[in-house]
């Protein structure tokens, strides 16, 4: 996905948002920026918005010297989720079609999101979360045509998002571990806005269903060129890939490989590549589908 002009102002406001949780200064907001500003007159608009706004988060961190801002939240989003897995269970065992509701659930937690809502009150209201999943509804639906290549496929790679949806996802990684395949799940090296990393995993719980492994980097989403090459092998050989949220859209969409992705259209110009309404959830097969070997 390329960068939509409208993505300049998200990229600001992201960085503004960071550096209130970082409680710094006016002067030193200014001159994050001014810096960034200057950044922005020469970004290259066809990379992903991802990549772009990657600029955002190291300007924040080089002059701030904070490089995990929000470190307590993301505790703080897994324990609150952790708290409603009893639910979840219940949720799943109660469901007639257990796939498919774990899937929904694991949906439905990409509705956490710091990085591009300011409201983070609202975001990790998971007890409305838990209200909407059972009616959740798919403005894309391709489960049907997933579960025919899930049932084909024996290596798959699960591809988190942020940490206290990554609880969500455990409930979904259960249920296809549970077929006997081999589930791998990636998390992120290092910090990047809310996104889970290997403490996340480990907090959730994914150690005892699934491997964990690192993709390389700490950058929004996944871009290919960014991925270690151990990761690299990992994506390639999967036969199937489950992408959870925005930045996995945003640096994947336009590879070829066996991804389904599932995720919330958190600004119009995602929800206008999937041809959506903003705000839409999505379980969406690549346009892209296809063996990357």
């Amino acid at each position: 996905m390329k960068t939509y002009f409208e993505c300049i102002p998200c990229i600001i406001k992201q960085a503004v948002i960071t550096l209130e949780l970082c409680n710094s200064s006016i002067d030193l907001r200014k001159k994050v920026i001014s810096s960034l500003l200057n950044e922005l007159r020469d970004i290259d608009y066809n990379l992903s918005p991802s990549e772009n706004t990657d600029i955002a988060y190291e300007i924040v961190a080089k002059y701030t010297g904070i490089s995990d801002p929000y470190l307590a939240m993301k505790k703080e989003h897994n324990i609150k989720a952790l708290e409603l897995y009893p639910e979840l269970e219940k949720m799943l065992n109660l469901s007639g079609d257990r796939l498919y509701m774990a899937a929904k659930i694991a949906i439905s937690g990409n509705i956490i999101d710091m990085g591009i809502s300011s409201n983070h009150e609202s975001d990790m209201d998971f007890n409305l979360i838990m209200k909407n999943i059972k009616e959740l509804p798919l403005a894309i639906d391709d489960f049907c045509g997933f579960y025919k290549i899930f049932t084909e496929s024996q290596n798959i790679l699960y591809m988190a998002d942020n940490a206290g949806e990554i609880v969500f996802d455990k409930i979904f990684i259960s249920e296809l571990a549970a077929s006997g395949k081999n589930i791998t799940v990636s998390v992120k090296s290092g910090p990047i806005i809310n996104d889970a990393n290997m403490d996340d995993a480990l907090q959730a719980g994914i150690d005892k269903i699934a491997k964990i492994v690192q993709t390389g980097h700490s950058r929004i989403g996944n871009p290919p060129g960014y991925m270690s090459a151990g990761f690299a092998k990992i994506f390639k050989n999967a036969d199937l890939i489950i992408c959870k949220g925005q930045g996995n859209y945003e640096t994947l969409e336009n590879v070829q490989a066996p991804v389904y992705f599932l995720l919330k259209a958190k600004c119009s110009s995602v929800a206008k590549e999937l041809g959506v309404n903003y705000h839409d959830i999505v379980f969406a097969k690549s346009k892209n589908f296809g063996q990357n070997k």
